[in-house]
């Protein structure tokens, strides 16, 4: 009768642990938080932006984190190399901040949809690919789970060493300047934009030009 009772609770066991239901009671920080990768380049520079999505009720720690703070702060690495130079640092939204009762510490973080960015300067004058990693760890009002990580590869278009020497002192050679456009005694025409000139391609009339320049900024 010994036996057979712990045949049953062996078997109990198997049942009630076998590898599928495991799993289904694992919180993976995968699940809760998904991270794409786009770049945007506007000549000699350009921005790598992570698009962070959270599951509700749980979000990631800022860049940045309170002094004395014990949370695992959110890293966004950029791998270097001579093709380009990194510009500042993590660029990143207002976190949410509070005070944690049970933990005794000032928290910050970031939940639902938002953008994080690092900026770069093109030093190649070839293409290349850009790579590195997303940093994290997630956490929601009961438990954090393990820091997790996102790896990315982007194209990035080389940038010539004519143009940028020329974009740096591009309105000593205007002949003629009306408002926000202007053009070079070669008749380009150029057109400003977020406070940059932008050399207006051939075939694009600038109104166009100014249009797009405007929509793909944002």
């Amino acid at each position: 009768m010994r036996s057979r009772l712990v045949q049953l609770i062996a078997l109990s066991f198997v049942i009630c642990c076998t590898p599928e239901m495991a799993q289904s009671q694992v919180d993976l920080a995968e699940d809760k938080v998904k991270v794409t990768f786009t770049i945007e380049q506007d000549g000699c520079e350009a921005t790598i932006i992570a698009k962070v999505v959270t599951a509700k009720h749980w979000h990631i720690n800022s860049a940045i984190l309170p002094d004395g703070s014990f949370g695992y702060a959110t890293v966004f690495t950029v791998d270097k190399t001579s093709a380009f130079k990194t510009v500042g640092g993590v660029i990143e939204p207002k976190p949410i901040s509070r005070y944690d009762e049970i933990a005794k510490e000032q928290l910050s973080y970031h939940e639902g949809t938002f953008t994080m960015k690092r900026k770069i300067k093109i030093e190649s004058e070839k293409d290349f690919t850009i790579s590195g990693s997303f940093d994290f760890q997630t956490c929601d009002e009961s438990k954090c789970l393990p820091p997790a990580l996102y790896e990315f590869k982007l194209k990035v278009k080389g940038c010539s060493k004519e143009e940028e020497a020329i974009d740096e002192n591009i309105e000593s050679t205007f002949t003629e300047v009306k408002g926000d456009e202007a053009t070079d005694k070669t008749g380009t025409r150029f057109v400003k934009v977020n406070g940059k000139w932008h050399k207006v391609p051939e075939g694009n009339s600038v109104a166009f030009y100014k249009k797009y320049l405007t929509l793909t900024e944002k």
